[in-house]
């Protein structure tokens, strides 16, 4: 089983090396850049979940 590494701030797969000598990532989907990436699928679901949650949240105060 290979390990995919996933953006923490909305859990895309889309993650490629911005810079490979610094260790910065760069994710394809929403454009965060950083050395932290995610490798644990179930975090991913959590960081989805969480993701969804606000965008809910944000719908209902603009009501």
């Amino acid at each position: 089983m290979t390990k995919k590494n996933l953006c923490p701030r909305c859990g895309s797969k889309k993650m490629k090396w911005h810079d490979p000598q610094l260790g910065i990532w760069e994710c394809g989907s929403c454009g965060y850049r950083g050395s932290v990436v995610v490798e644990d699928s179930s975090v991913q679901k959590k960081v989805k979940e969480a993701k969804k949650m606000e965008r809910l949240s944000w719908k209902r105060q603009l009501k």
